[in-house]
């Protein structure tokens, strides 16, 4: 679900080579009133280059006559850039990265601790963002933004249709169903254990146990998730597609051109799709016909001071800068990510936004993802689940294939260690 860009780019950082990471620096109770940065400090920032990184790099300099380089790293780049990079005192000062990383990033000693502004981050962020970014009782990141998936209503076609349930929903979809000439009611990818996963959670399924920090426990196919799945499955009556004709490229190009009535999309295309010359709508997932709830994917994205940076404090001012509200709701307004400060989780503020209103209640259904290191295997590059998930869709017996599917990620974590 991050993998939105991967644009590479080189740092110039001009900043020496370190020895040793600088992760005694400003310790939290050197904090006082104000943190002070560095005498002639500069900063690197990777992050893709978007109106809102852009607009931050401008504001921040403003606001603090501390210089920012941007620099056009992807999101997929920066954790395995700054490994390489970091030691030898090229890597940026401060970076954009997932939760799903956090493992990785604290395992190898390539982030620094939010120490100064810990208590500001805690009172100001929901619980949720807080455990996402941090690790072994300590917060190391800056989280802002949360990426979940939800359904996108075209509205000029929805009209007032009934969508309260899943019935509702299969109901519109045969009504306005034209296959011979590409028009669906309903349309999501069948093709990706993401997608599969709000309808096996509902029932009982779950990725890694102990709250997701057990990665010896995979309920990927116990008695609930394979319930969920033959649900999953059963959507094929609206959507008569093998999985490999699911994919994203094909759901958004018949998206965009008005020919798909309701489709199960991110948060991150909400900006792009809020521009369409038809009116669009988000809304959570229905209740499964048994009525339980079925929980989205979600994962959280922020910012992260590196451990060798030769300027501590001038990157901790911008990473906590980065995390303003202020900076939440321009990360909104541009890409759709929601904001993920209490404060910004009151829905009276997007009554007139009905795309940001309904990925807020989406937030309320939602799973955060684990943030062990072993959910790299899911995360990026998934040529164990998704490709079973998808064999289930073109009609493979469910509990064979996941079966067989789980004892294979099992087999490529124990590899691993």
């Amino acid at each position: 679900m991050f993998a939105l860009a991967a644009c590479g780019g080189n740092s110039t950082n001009s900043a020496q080579p370190s020895e040793t990471p600088n992760s005694s620096s400003a310790p939290a109770e050197a904090a006082t009133d104000e943190l002070t940065p560095e005498p002639g400090a500069k900063l690197v920032f990777w992050h893709p280059k978007t109106p809102f990184s852009e607009y931050a790099v401008q504001e921040f300099e403003k606001k603090y006559n501390i210089p920012v380089t941007l620099q056009d790293v992807g999101y997929d780049a920066v954790m395995n850039k700054y490994k390489a990079d970091g030691p030898a005192g090229k890597g940026a000062d401060v970076f954009v990265l997932g939760h799903l990383e956090l493992g990785d990033a604290v395992k190898s000693g390539s982030v620094l601790p939010n120490d100064y502004f810990e208590e500001d981050t805690k009172n100001m962020m929901l619980d949720e963002a807080i455990k996402s970014f941090s690790w072994d009782g300590i917060l190391y990141g800056y989280p802002s933004y949360a990426y979940l998936p939800a359904m996108f209503v075209n509205k000029d076609l929805v009209k007032d249709a009934k969508l309260d349930t899943w019935d509702d929903i299969i109901a519109f979809a045969k009504s306005f169903n034209d296959i011979p000439n590409n028009k669906y009611g309903f349309f999501m990818e069948a093709n990706g254990y993401g997608n599969a996963f709000p309808f096996m959670a509902a029932e009982g399924g779950y990725i890694f146990g102990k709250d997701g920090t057990d990665a010896s426990d995979i309920g990927l196919n116990n008695e609930g998730a394979l319930k969920g799945l033959e649900y999953f499955k059963s959507l094929k009556e609206i959507l008569p597609l093998k999985a490999a004709d699911t994919t994203g490229d094909i759901k958004t190009s018949l998206w965009e051109q008005g020919k798909i009535g309701i489709i199960i999309d991110g948060a991150w295309n909400a900006g792009r799709f809020q521009k369409l010359p038809f009116k669009v709508e988000s809304m959570p997932l229905p209740k499964m016909p048994d009525g339980k709830v079925p929980p989205v994917l979600t994962g959280v994205g922020g910012f992260f001071v590196g451990s060798y940076t030769q300027y501590p404090n001038a990157a901790k001012l911008f990473a906590n800068f980065l995390m303003s509200e202020e900076m939440q709701m321009k990360i909104n307004e541009v890409t759709g990510f929601l904001p993920l400060a209490k404060n910004l989780q009151n829905e009276e503020l997007y009554k007139d936004d009905p795309v940001t209103l309904g990925f807020i209640r989406q937030l309320k259904q939602s799973v955060f993802m684990p943030n062990i290191p072993e959910m790299k295997y899911l995360a990026y590059n998934d040529t164990i689940v998704s490709p079973a998930v998808e064999q289930i869709w073109d009609g493979a017996d469910a509990k064979l294939t996941m079966d067989k599917a789980v004892q294979g990620l099992k087999d490529a974590i124990a590899g691993s260690q």
